[in-house]
């Protein structure tokens, strides 16, 4: 099978555990890659303002990025707004209302911020263990203290791509997936402990199929690589899809095979055998 279209997860996937770089091999892997006509798009939970500078610097990629989920596609270069699937006022109170009810820390994304409350900061910092990377390089630069999310939810124009919860104890997580299969949303666990609901069109699976079809591309020459839950739709949806060897055992179940960790070079790994031909 020719592969014509890589959609690559980011966190836990390409990037290093410093959340920052790639390695050298997969640098190559991924130059060599787009050398030979394969498109390359970054599909991550992160807004655009949040893609690292090896994303913008590296490899000569394809001009496409899915962000937040799926609920954007945008042009990697300059950041234009191809396809939007904003999740709606409504719905994203229902989530507020399920957070308070349950004592769980919120969190509105749009615009390239993250607006919560001072409480919600607050209960955040009770599990700083789990959510280090969270609170300390996220929430310092893209967080924003507001007196009650209502204020965020009347704004005029709102283009809100996620709400979190970053943080739910294992004994209610349960609870809180009935509550969202009850709600008119997609969602998805980013981490054992966090989940991240969205429009109900908005996966990582429909960002790669917008792809698709802006680059013209037929989806069975797909190949998408991923580590957790957020990147199950597209596992499924690909012609090809490979789970990195630290993913969950229903994300692996999800794949078509598995590679080893991005500290092991899997995802240049899988680059070479499937698409550059290497044994």
């Amino acid at each position: 099978m020719e592969i014509s279209l890589l959609a690559m997860d980011l966190d836990g996937t390409a990037l290093l555990d410093d959340h920052k770089t790639f390695t050298p091999r997969l640098y190559a892997a991924l130059s060599a890659a787009a050398q030979k006509g394969v498109a390359i798009v970054p599909t991550t939970g992160r807004q655009y303002a949040m893609l690292p500078p090896a994303v913008h610097t590296g490899a000569d990629w394809e001009d496409l990025c899915v962000l937040c989920n799926g609920s954007e596609v945008r042009r990697l270069r300059t950041g234009e707004l191809l396809e939007a699937h904003y999740i709606e006022a409504d719905a994203a109170g229902q989530m507020i209302e399920i957070a308070a009810r349950m004592g769980l820390s919120v969190e509105l994304s749009a615009g390239g911020l993250l607006y919560l409350t001072r409480e919600s900061w607050d209960m955040q910092r009770e599990h700083e263990d789990a959510l280090y990377f969270h609170l300390n390089n996220i929430l310092t630069t893209r967080g924003r203290t507001v007196s009650a999310l209502e204020e965020v939810l009347n704004q005029p124009e709102l283009a809100l791509d996620k709400v979190n919860l970053p943080y739910v104890p294992q004994e209610l997580r349960a609870e809180v997936e009935e509550l969202l299969k009850a709600a008119p949303v997609s969602y998805a666990w980013s981490s054992p402990h966090s989940v991240e609901v969205t429009h109900s069109q908005a996966t990582k699976a429909n960002g790669m199929l917008a792809a698709c079809r802006i680059l013209g591309v037929d989806p069975a020459r797909t190949m998408a690589i991923g580590d957790s839950g957020n990147d199950i739709p597209m596992l499924k949806a690909a012609a090809l899809g490979v789970a990195m060897g630290t993913a969950p055992q229903e994300v692996k179940d999800a794949a078509d095979t598995v590679t080893a960790s991005n500290l092991e070079d899997g995802a240049a790994m899988v680059i070479e055998r499937y698409i550059l031909g290497a044994e």
